[in-house]
């Protein structure tokens, strides 16, 4: 069995510090997401994958099996500009975000993982100073090559040290799809309370684990996200380093998302109790929810188990769009099945050439699905499914397009 890196995420919350975790759904070992095989024959290292929850504070979270530094630093393959679902929702917050807070050229924007610099280049449209923190060498490049600052960095306390002390307080701190990437969430606070001053704003957007739960959202359950996130959880990470949840925005995105508004300063608005109010209404604390989204959620991977097989049955030539990261966990939860899969394609050149882990997919060019014509279409990215179809119809438009999460459904 691989060693505990730490015993949070098995038996002690990393966000309240209690002992009180209840298994909530076991996926077996699987191999990190983001590590593909350079041929269909690599053997990859494999971690334990069950998901467990804080009774106290309702954080869903893993065990650290693989320090962040393996996940993150080096080749990552994810670059989120290849989404235009994304690059907009990135457009519509800074837009948003100049006009409530009043940004200028003197106001400095911090985002943490800031990737490739999708988000940070539109504050700089709108006229605005950014600052970009990325620890993987590969995307802080691309974001670099687009003129968008950014230092490659783990983000923590004394991260947060060096940059007080050559950039001053910013006015805006983004935490947008990161916080459930960090193992140790107080260092990762602590950082952002050295960085913001009374007039501070951060704001961090994670999808909620109440409508993971509630919808069955199991395939975002992979390695890199140590903790699944609940305004619960959050509020008392921010209250251990002077800061508090003030506000609360529910957001579509990743099937139902919150952004997390922190301050020093601000008054607690009305959204911060009834997002509360929400999440136990919906059985955050309820160990029969928990047993109901298990079994729910082993009906899904034996329902795309079976499908794979009819399709194979009926010698369908059946094919992936978008190797994502759920995708690998739906396919690795799946088994020997997903290997009906004659390819999986993608718009991003990291992924391109490679081979998904575990399940040893190939992945291609998008372009191969106008050539190879398949007769089915599976969309793994559930979530940006819309955008995804429309590129499918023009490049294979008599293929039928299936999506497998919150049910097995052809939506084309």
């Amino acid at each position: 069995m691989t060693k505990l890196i730490s015993l949070r995420g098995t038996s002690e919350c990393r966000a309240c510090g209690s002992q009180e975790l209840e298994s909530v759904l076991d996926l077996g070992v699987q191999p990190l997401p983001s590590e593909y095989g350079h041929s269909a024959n690599d053997v990859l290292d494999v971690f334990p994958l069950h998901m467990r929850i804080c009774k106290c504070c309702g954080l869903g979270q893993l065990g650290e099996y693989v320090l962040p530094e393996r996940i993150f630093h080096h080749a990552y393959p994810y670059l989120s500009s290849a989404s235009s679902t994304w690059v907009e929702h990135a457009r519509k917050y800074a837009v948003d975000m100049k006009n409530l807070l009043g940004l200028d050229s003197q106001s400095l924007v911090i985002e943490l993982a800031s990737n490739d610099g999708y988000l940070l280049s539109a504050f700089q449209k709108l006229g605005i100073t950014v600052l970009g923190i990325e620890p993987a060498d590969n995307v802080a490049s691309i974001a670099r090559a687009a003129d968008v600052p950014t230092l490659t960095e783990f983000f923590g306390a004394l991260t947060a040290e060096k940059i007080l002390s050559i950039h001053g307080h910013p006015r805006l701190i983004v935490a947008n799809n990161v916080f459930a990437h960090i193992p140790d969430m107080h260092d990762f606070m602590k950082g952002i309370s050295i960085l913001a001053d009374s007039k501070t704003i951060i704001t961090i957007e994670n999808p909620s684990f109440a409508v993971l739960l509630q919808e069955t959202l199991f395939d975002t359950i992979y390695h890199e996200h140590y903790s699944y996130l609940t305004a619960h959880s959050v509020r008392v990470v921010a209250q251990a380093h002077g800061l508090e949840l003030v506000h609360v925005d529910q957001l579509s995105t990743h099937g139902g998302s919150n952004r997390y508004w922190l301050s020093s300063s601000k008054t607690i608005d009305d959204t911060v109790n009834a997002t509360l109010e929400t999440e136990k209404r919906a059985g955050l604390f309820d160990c029969h929810e928990w047993e109901a989204f298990a079994t729910r959620s082993r009906r899904s991977i034996e329902g795309l188990r079976e499908w794979f097989l009819e399709r194979k049955q009926n010698g369908d030539t059946v094919v992936g769009y978008g190797a994502a990261h759920k995708g690998n966990t739906f396919l690795n939860a799946v088994g020997e099945a997903s290997k009906t899969l004659a390819y999986v394609v993608d718009a991003s050149k990291e992924k391109q050439g490679r081979f998904l882990p575990g399940s040893q997919v190939p992945v291609l060019a998008p372009e191969q699905l106008a050539s190879g014509q398949p007769s089915d279409v599976l969309i793994l990215p559930w979530n940006i499914a819309p955008e995804i179809a429309e590129r499918i119809k023009q490049l294979t438009p008599n293929a039928r397009i299936w999506v497998a999460q919150p049910m097995m459904r052809q939506i084309f």
